[in-house]
């Protein structure tokens, strides 16, 4: 069918007066040809043969403008109406008339347009799509599932329909979309939306739900929970958290604390929600003291309250590492302020199998009242003492007394630290504590401060000995320890007969820093600087930590460990979907240093994910680690489904496993939906309004797609242009006439 609308066009060769001064031209010398030949016997069939000349010249000339008919045409395509329902968690919002759930009046609605589209009959196809995050196709008859979608994606989605049915070689119709509209991530809806106003699509929105559900409703969320990453067994892990409450404004909530396997909370605790705004209320007072090691689920959970929104986000879990047993680390930091408190502190807390207390001492004792408790120094207490920059007498006389005690009978080791209150100048010369370092201790000694700074550097005893190996053998350490910084000075001091120096001060042997000896069963270290200078480089960390586990191990006789380790460590042990989660895999052998024969396998898997088609579980995903120093490292991309994760590391050598070890680790999604859970009218409004198309209440939707007119789907005018010049007749119609008037020309002898 051709409507009756058509238009004509012209494309000519050249420009509008070359082509009429030239045809003016070309006639011009035509006629003049013909003139003498115009009267006379004949003349009539030379009238005829320059009628034939110049209606082909007007052939010529019409080709040249190469004119166009452009007619309409009515066509018929095939077509699709596609409904899409929104899936996402908002949609349980029991919002709607008779407190029903935004999702049970959508899947209502669902049913009545797919059947009202249906019924329209013809080359028109009906498809029903379920998004969230992602587009999900429905086929008929299968039953919906539950909306627990994280995300809704409204633009992407729409984008993304467009592209299947492009793909798909039939037009998108009509889109109608049953949601919500509380767009939270992806493309921007409009922006969607003025693609689909381009291809001439309308949609129809459906709004379910009600704007009331976000600040005027009652929401409790636990946000946030925050443990240490290991703990020894039975020793106390403090757990804190955070939490919003919507709605509760002066109330008391009751937050417990639970563990995996065990079926009531642990500990429990009531958090009062302050007056004003609630966006990060503080969980604290939270203790576990686990009794038996390995990788434990810690949740956090707020008991639901009368007329919460939803219930879902109430809780928030991660895990901690309970180990069997370790070494008890005591630190004690005088009030001289140094960054080594905190540079020390970080390097021994890295490792799994030390467990640190810190104290900070700030005044001197009084009589029998110190800073730090008696029970700080009861025998078998602690494996190992630090006293950095600390006065004498900062511990009571008992104190000192129970400490040289420890290190003597074997229960304890002892290191002491540089400053200005350390060794001499801090007064230990008057203690029982004199008796067991390996230096003499002299009020007077001073400090060693030259003016390019004080370079640790081991002697060819220290480079061989366990404490300062860093590298893989002693010119691989000499070389490590050059690399780094020196410091600002050391205490002076000189040495006990049968002690052994290890390190000195700018290589000169006349100024020791770093003395070792055993006195008893203990083992004692006089350091007269500090290290904090040496891990301030990303070279100098490693160097730094390896070195202050190494002193801890040795001085608590744990330096043969009897067995070639392989310990494996991440940065989080909560991460968001998406998230980096870093590796690190580490191997020793029974004397601390490094294996350099072994490699590494890791790989992770999801806990309890559901078996294939084929029956069995998802296979691990291996993870690729690469060496850095002494230390393997890796990257795993969080970008599986939302739940518990274990990432395991073996190490084999010529094909043999030489150990293992495996951290769990939990994968979670930001419930977005639940941040602002109100429906979006407006925007709904907007996208109708930009497509040409309409915004129907849900009880209307069947009524709305039965009063389309399906030729509205299937039918289309489409511009079809018709060339006047470039054909075939219009070809044999030219050569005619050219044919034609040469005969006449030839038959009497005019040529």
């Amino acid at each position: 069918m051709i409507d009756p609308g058509f238009s004509i066009s012209f494309n000519p060769i050249a420009p509008w007066p070359f082509l009429l001064v030239a045809s003016a031209a070309v006639v011009g010398l035509t006629v003049a040809a013909y003139a003498r030949k115009l009267r006379g016997p004949g003349a009539r069939w030379r009238w005829l043969a320059l009628g034939l000349r110049l209606f082909a010249l007007l052939l010529c000339l019409l080709a040249a403008l190469r004119p166009s008919v452009i007619v309409r045409e009515k066509k018929q395509q095939a077509a699709t109406v596609v409904l899409a329902i929104d899936s996402s968690g908002s949609m349980k919002l029991q919002d709607e008339a008779n407190s029903r759930s935004r999702w049970e009046a959508a899947k209502e609605a669902l049913a009545a347009g797919v059947e009202a589209a249906k019924a329209l009959g013809g080359d028109l196809e009906v498809r029903e799509f379920a998004f969230d995050s992602d587009l999900r196709d429905l086929k008929a008859g299968e039953p919906l599932a539950e909306p627990e979608g994280r995300q809704t994606q409204l633009g992407t989605v729409m984008m993304e329909l467009d592209k299947r049915q492009a793909q798909g070689g039939r037009r998108l119709a009509r889109l109608v979309l049953l949601s919500d509209f509380a767009s939270n991530n992806g493309i921007n809806p409009l922006i969607a939306a003025r693609r689909y106003r381009d291809q001439q699509t309308p949609v129809s929105t459906v709004v379910f739900g009600t704007q009331a559900a976000g600040a005027d409703s009652r929401d409790v969320s636990v946000r946030d929970v925050v443990a240490g990453p290991t703990v020894f067994v039975k020793n106390k892990l403090e757990v804190r958290g955070t939490l919003s409450a919507r709605g509760y404004a002066g109330e008391t909530l009751d937050v417990e604390l639970f563990v995996e396997d065990q079926p009531t909370a642990v500990a429990k605790v009531q958090v009062k929600v302050p007056d004003g705004p609630a966006d990060s209320v503080p969980i604290a007072g939270l203790n576990y003291i686990p009794e038996t090691p390995g990788d434990k689920k810690l949740t956090l959970k707020v008991a639901p309250r009368p007329g919460e929104l939803v219930t879902t986000n109430n809780e928030v879990g991660t895990f901690v590492t309970v180990l069997s047993g370790g070494l008890n680390v005591l630190f004690l930091q005088g009030p001289n302020f140094t960054w080594d408190y905190r540079f020390l502190m970080n390097a021994i807390a890295t490792s799994p199998d030390i467990e640190v207390v810190s104290g900070l001492i700030r005044a001197p004792a009084v009589g029998d009242q110190g800073g730090v408790s008696d029970d700080e120094f009861n025998p078998g207490r602690y494996d190992v003492y630090i006293l950095s920059d600390m006065a004498a007498n900062f511990l009571t006389e008992r104190q000192q007394a129970m400490l040289t005690d420890a290190v003597r009978r074997g229960t304890a080791g002892l290191i002491m630290l540089g400053g200005g209150g350390s060794f001499g100048p801090g007064g230990w010369g008057r203690t029982p504590v004199a008796d067991i370092l390996p230096v003499e201790v002299h009020p007077g000694d001073g400090q060693i401060e030259p003016p390019d700074g004080a370079r640790f550097v081991p002697n060819p005893s220290g480079l061989n000995s366990y404490l300062l190996q860093v590298g893989s053998d002693p010119a691989a350490s000499a070389a490590l320890w050059e690399s780094l910084p020196p410091l600002q000075g050391a205490n002076r001091f000189t040495p006990k007969r049968g002690a052994e120096i290890l390190g000195t001060v700018n290589g000169n042997d006349a100024d020791p820093m770093m003395v070792i000896q055993e006195t008893g069963k203990g083992r004692a270290i006089a350091y007269g600087g500090d290290t904090w200078v040496w891990a301030r480089t990303p070279e100098g960390i490693p160097i730094h930590r390896k070195f202050w586990r190494q002193v801890i191990f040795w001085l608590a006789h744990k330096e043969d460990q009897g067995a070639d380790q392989i310990k494996l460590a991440i940065d989080r042990r909560r991460a968001s979907v998406g998230q980096l989660v870093e590796l690190t895999v580490t191997g020793r052998d029974a004397k601390g240093a490094p294996l350099t024969d072994v490699a590494y396998e890791t790989t992770v898997e999801r806990e309890g994910a559901a078996p294939g088609p084929d029956g069995q579980a998802p296979a691990a995903e291996p993870v690729d680690v690469y060496s850095r120093g002494d230390e393997w490292r890796g990257t795993y991309a969080a970008r599986g489904e939302p739940g518990d994760y274990k990432v395991t590391v073996i190490g084999r050598r010529g094909g043999q496993e030489v150990g293992r070890d495996s951290v769990r680790f939990l994968v979670y999604q930001d419930d977005r939906e639940l941040e602002n859970p109100s429906a979006d009218p407006e925007l709904a409004r907007q996208i109708a309004e930009i497509t040409a198309g309409e915004a129907v209440p849900s009880e209307q939707l069947g009524k709305h797609l039965g009063g389309l007119d399906r030729s509205a789907f299937t039918d289309y005018f489409s511009p079809t242009e018709h060339r006047v010049w470039d054909n075939w007749p219009f070809f044999l119609l030219f050569t005619a006439c050219l044919t034609l008037e040469w005969w006449l020309r030839k038959r009497n002898g005019w040529v």
